[in-house]
């Protein structure tokens, strides 16, 4: 990413630089980010606990302005607004050795922390190992009717302990896997082994193709239905390499004919405007095999401001 400073504008302010966690209170906040940079036990070499960092600069390249889709009839009076005036944001800082044993714990104990003072909990990795602590901890003792929806090329459950376990290794720490819901998965990324284990534990599965021909909208309320059947909380891993090479050339795993951004920053945004989501994940972005532009880590960044947006929208129409 450019090591040129940044203009300064005082009518364009930048997103991110929030406050920290105020440990000191049990005042409520609206969202919460922490950085859970798992990296080790990864199949592919991978420097994804690099990425927090990375997510953290790339978001004050944006800013915190949002406008609702409008219509030739009302241009110029759309619904808008500025996510640090309708949210109170704040960072949490990055947990400490996430893909040890003890560390992990204290990832998960730290998202539950988070979660039990804020509406939504954004955990910013690392690899996709980092969707174990992520989910645990925003299940907390409600794991047993908790819903996990993955936006993922792949099944992620591998025997094992690495990034293409956590689906399987979450199953086995007691989520149902008929809440469980995984979007994008891929052709020619996968095995039949696997969509077999899928298959036989329950798990709805919505292939890639399936949303070249259905509203993305519509695939969105399907997997909330089926991941939030048991009224628990809803965590969502979006693991970046869903998305096309050319999207997200810094994921180890991306291939071509993936998803484009725009269909991966829609999903977050509606993913996030429904109450039942307490938890997102941001996986699989190796900061440091980024292309020069960058265009990876911006796009994890922009996924962090559709899940604000999404959450706000929430609030607004709860009032």
């Amino acid at each position: 990413m450019s090591t040129v400073a940044l203009s300064q504008d005082p009518a364009w302010p930048r997103a991110g630089g929030w406050p920290d966690f105020p440990a000191d209170t049990s005042d409520p906040v609206d969202l919460a980010i922490v950085g859970i940079p798992t990296s080790a036990t990864s199949l592919s070499p991978t420097n994804a606990h690099e990425t927090p960092a990375a997510i953290r600069a790339a978001l004050r390249r944006y800013s915190g302005h949002v406008v609702a889709a409008g219509r030739p009839d009302t241009r110029g009076a759309e619904a808008e607004f500025v996510l640090d005036e309708a949210l109170r944001i704040v960072d949490a800082g990055d947990v400490a050795d996430p893909d040890t044993d003890a560390g992990e714990r204290t990832a998960a104990a730290r998202v539950t922390q988070l979660a039990a003072r804020a509406a939504l909990v954004v955990a910013l990795g690392g690899d996709n190992a980092l969707t174990v602590p992520a989910a645990l901890g925003v299940a907390g003792a409600r794991l047993a009717d908790a819903g996990l929806i993955t936006i993922d090329a792949h099944h992620d459950l591998r025997d094992g302990r690495s990034n293409g376990s956590p689906v399987r290794r979450l199953i086995e720490a007691g989520l149902n896997p008929r809440r469980i819901v995984q979007i994008g998965i891929a052709d020619f990324a996968n095995s039949m082994v696997y969509r077999e284990r899928a298959r036989s534990l329950g798990i709805t599965v919505i292939h890639r193709d399936e949303l070249h021909d259905r509203p993305l909208a519509d695939v969105v309320a399907e997997a909330l239905t089926v991941a939030g059947a048991g009224g628990g909380p809803i965590h969502v891993d979006l693991d970046v390499d869903v998305c096309d090479r050319s999207v997200a050339p810094g994921c180890p795993a991306s291939i071509p004919g993936g998803l484009q951004a725009h269909e991966l920053r829609r999903m977050t945004r509606l993913l996030a405007a429904d109450t039942r989501v307490r938890g997102i994940d941001i996986a699989e972005v190796d900061a440091t095999a980024d292309t020069a532009d960058a265009r990876t880590v911006r796009l994890a960044a922009l996924l962090v401001l559709e899940a604000a947006a999404g959450l706000a929208q929430r609030q607004e129409q709860g009032r």
